[in-house]
C-alpha cells in the first residue's frame, strides 16, 4: 500500500471505536513534511480505514466545513459506513427577528427555517483523526530537524533526549524543530510515566484519552498509538 500510494511513511495510528463493535482501523501515510515560513510544520497525511484489518481503503480529507459541522456531533460512531449524521444551522439569507414590539410573520411559522446537512459518519471520523494529530503529535525533542529544503528530516545525531521523564523532552510534531514543547501546554493535558530500568517513557494525552506516545531510551526510537472514541475529553478543564 505504502509503494501503491507512493509514501515514505505509512504506519499504524489506532483505532476508534464504535457501538457495534465493527472498530475503525486506520494507518497514517505521508512524505516528508514542510518546514513553513510562520514556522509550522506541516504534514500531508492520507489516511487509511479497515473494519478486518485486510481490506484497507482511502479515508478521503474534508473541507473545513464540513469540519466544523463534523466537530458538533459528540456520539460515539455506530460503525456502519453507510451512517449520515443531520447537522442543523441557522440560515445566514433568513430575514432578521422581528424587533421588539413588532408582529412576527403570519406564516404560521416559529422563526426562521434551518438548514440541514448530512454528515456522512466517515466525515466524522476523519474529522476526530485531524482534531487529535493536530493536538496531540508528539516527538522527541531533537529528534528532526529541517534539510537545505525545509524538508522535515530525521536528525542522523539524535542519540535520545536528556530527560525522559520530562514534558520539556517532547514536542508537538507540528511545532519546528526547536520550538516549544509540551511543557509550555495547558498545566494538567498531558501525564508523562517512566520505567528507568526499561527506559521507556509513555506520555499519555489526558485531553484525548487513549493517545499514547512511548519513547525508548534503550535505542532511542518512538512512535504512538490511539485507542478510543475520538472524542475530547471536555470535562478535563473540572478535573485540573
Amino acid at each position: 500500500k505504502r509503494v501503491e500510494a507512493g509514501l515514505k511513511s505509512l504506519v499504524l495510528w489506532g483505532k476508534v471505536t464504535t457501538l457495534n463493535g465493527k472498530d475503525y482501523l486506520l494507518a497514517e501515510g505521508f512524505n516528508e513534511p514542510v518546514l513553513g515560513i510562520g514556522g509550522e510544520v506541516t504534514y500531508d497525511s492520507k489516511f487509511y480505514f479497515s473494519v478486518d484489518a485486510v481490506k484497507w481503503v482511502d479515508l478521503p480529507a474534508i473541507d473545513d466545513e464540513t469540519s466544523k459541522r463534523a466537530a458538533t456531533i459528540d456520539s460515539i460512531l455506530t460503525g456502519d459506513v453507510a451512517k449520515a449524521y443531520e447537522v442543523q444551522e441557522d440560515d445566514p439569507n433568513a430575514p432578521p427577528a422581528p424587533a421588539e414590539g413588532e408582529e412576527p410573520p403570519a406564516d404560521g411559522e416559529d422563526g426562521p427555517k434551518k438548514l440541514t446537512f448530512s454528515i456522512p459518519e466517515l466525515a466524522v471520523l476523519r474529522q476526530r483523526i485531524d482534531a487529535i494529530n493536530s493536538a496531540c503529535g508528539v516527538v522527541p525533542v531533537n529528534a528532526l530537524q529541517p534539510n537545505a529544503t525545509n524538508r522535515i528530516v530525521p536528525n542522523r545525531l539524535f542519540t535520545g533526549v536528556a530527560h525522559p521523564d520530562k514534558l520539556e523532552s517532547y514536542a508537538h510534531r507540528t511545532v519546528a524543530p526547536g520550538g516549544r514543547t509540551l511543557a509550555a501546554d495547558l498545566r494538567g493535558t498531558w501525564a508523562v510515566n517512566y520505567d528507568p530500568f526499561r527506559q521507556v517513557a509513555a506520555v499519555r494525552s489526558l485531553l484525548f484519552p487513549g493517545y499514547t506516545f512511548y519513547y525508548s531510551g534503550h535505542d532511542a526510537s518512538w512512535g504512538a498509538l490511539y485507542c478510543g472514541d475520538g472524542l475530547r475529553n471536555d470535562d478535563l478543564i473540572f478535573m485540573l
